[in-house]
């Protein structure tokens, strides 16, 4: 974890920050000024891309800048890319790691609402593995599922048949605010299936790092630790129990 507590802001409309820690291993990727970061990350890696992968540079660029855009129009206030090595047998694997803010216009007992977030998926037909914990004294929801999504035709490369799906693993966290009127989630995807569990303890420290309120001077100053993660380390405890 970065030892750099960050502060999230979405658009100008979005007047509520958020502060958590974003892992190490992340680019992120822009969620303002969408059309204008995308141009210059086009016309940099068109220039640098080996020859036979050009081709599908510009129609990618593209569906990416799409993307990012109904990200940012759904709230996304964070949006990273990354590249890891598993510690289980070594192998590089990539992920996408998106954090979002929603607000609501009454307060609520924290724990009704993420029953009737629940109840809601449970409704659209959402399956996976739910469990609600409390760390530190508030109430988070971990939602853990593989899903399958259409497997994307990339130019330059073989052709897809019709209706052919990819799966990809998904752990969503689920935090609100003491009284229930913000709701932060944390979703970390990534198509190494068998290799997603490895990173359930990312994400629950991610998610218990979450604050609605600016942190104290002293927490955001220093490390707690050689570990370089900020003011939170009975979060271990609670991995450890």
């Amino acid at each position: 974890m970065t030892g750099i507590l960050a502060a999230l802001t979405g658009s100008e409309e979005q007047s509520t920050p958020i502060w958590l820690q974003i892992p190490d291993g992340y680019i992120p990727l822009p969620l303002t000024d969408i059309q204008e970061h995308m141009a210059e990350a086009l016309a940099m890696v068109s220039e640098v891309a080996p020859e036979d992968t050009r081709p599908a540079v510009a129609p990618l660029v593209g569906d990416l800048t799409y993307l990012l855009g109904e990200l940012a129009a759904r709230h996304g206030l964070y949006c990273g890319i990354g590249h890891h090595v598993s510690p289980e047998d070594g192998s590089q694997i990539t992920s996408s790691l998106v954090v979002a803010l929603q607000t609501f216009p009454e307060k609520t007992n924290p724990r009704v609402l993420l029953k009737d977030l629940v109840l809601k998926k449970e409704e659209e037909g959402e399956r996976g593995q739910v469990d609600l914990v409390d760390i530190q004294g508030r109430p988070i929801l971990f939602f853990e599922r593989n899903r399958r999504l259409p497997t994307p035709q990339i130019p330059g490369q073989p052709s897809v048949p019709e209706g052919a799906t990819s799966e990809i693993y998904q752990l969503e966290a689920l935090i609100p605010s003491d009284d229930g009127s913000k709701l932060a989630s944390i979703e970390f995807s990534t198509p190494f299936v068998s290799h997603g569990p490895e990173f359930r303890a990312m994400v629950v420290i991610m998610a218990a790092t979450v604050s609605f309120d600016p942190p104290a001077p002293s927490v955001a100053s220093e490390p707690d630790d050689d570990t370089g993660t900020v003011g939170y380390r009975s979060i271990a405890d609670v991995l450890n129990g």
